[in-house]
């Protein structure tokens, strides 16, 4: 079967800006203004939940009244080649970005003299609730969202002006600082953009991304003690050794995942 070449928007760029923008907004909106305290105690599944189908619905308006979206969404649909494999990869560096997600916070914490660390405190309430029904379904719909945005229309739109090679280190080191780990989560958005760029479809790195949070949320529903933090500090510097520990573990996963990224990057190049 011929592979349907992605174009996915013209204006794809201006899009995910849109779209991410909109994100950021409404969650600094409920943040700081609907409730100060509302992550005081709880994750606001319901209001996540909210937003994330919000931004899903423009999405999908877009998509639906552009022939060019509609193509390219139906045209590979079907194409998941060596999933299998993919799905281990995923998962394997999945493992590792919790490793630099670890490291990466308790070093800007140190930079910053911190005595609390945000991110493990959300992290802590995400675990805590994963059994919510809601946070299931934000873990479905969140991660096929994000692949609209970083792989549908950021990439493509990027890739028209300067082409993949670059577009494709842009858009992970944008998805890296996005999500508040510069290597773990570039690395993850690199091989996201490679199985993309690969199948040319866009249901590929979101069904990797929706399977492996949903194997979290199992993990954390099961062994929830393993996946806390300690976020106040000193204490916070003895999660180094857990960061250490799976960050060196799956370095291997992370480093033959590069080596295809820019491999592929560099043939397409």
């Amino acid at each position: 079967m011929t592979e349907y070449s992605p174009t996915f928007s013209k204006q794809g760029t201006l899009i995910a800006a849109c779209l991410l923008t909109a994100e950021y907004v409404l969650h600094t909106l409920f943040y700081s203004y609907a409730n100060p305290d509302l992550w005081e105690n709880t994750i606001p599944h319901k209001y996540i939940l909210y937003i994330t189908l919000l931004l899903a619905g423009v999405v999908a308006i877009v998509v639906v009244k552009r022939n060019e979206e509609q193509s390219e969404v139906a045209y590979n649909a079907r194409n998941f080649a060596d999933f299998r494999m993919n799905l281990l990869l995923t998962l394997g560096l999945a493992i590792f970005c919790v490793g630099t997600f670890i490291l990466y916070n308790i070093l800007k914490a140190r930079l910053f003299n911190s005595t609390i660390i945000g991110p493990f405190v959300d992290n802590n309430l995400y675990v805590a609730s994963a059994s919510n029904g809601l946070n299931i379904i934000n873990h479905i719909f969140y991660p096929v969202l994000m692949t609209f945005i970083f792989q549908g229309f950021l990439l493509n739109g990027i890739t028209q002006e300067v082409g993949f090679r670059k577009a494709n280190i842009i858009t992970s080191l944008f998805y890296g600082f996005w999500f508040g780990d510069i290597l773990g989560a570039t690395i993850y958005n690199l091989f996201m953009n490679h199985v993309y760029e690969k199948s040319k479809n866009i249901f590929y790195p979101a069904a990797l991304s929706v399977i492996t949070n949903i194997v979290f949320v199992g993990a954390y529903i099961l062994k929830d003690e393993i996946w806390f933090l300690k976020a106040s500090a000193p204490e916070y510097y003895t999660e180094i050794v857990k960061g250490l520990i799976t960050m060196i573990i799956m370095s291997p996963i992370a480093a033959k995942v590069v080596r295809e990224a820019f491999s592929k990057t560099a043939a397409i190049a």
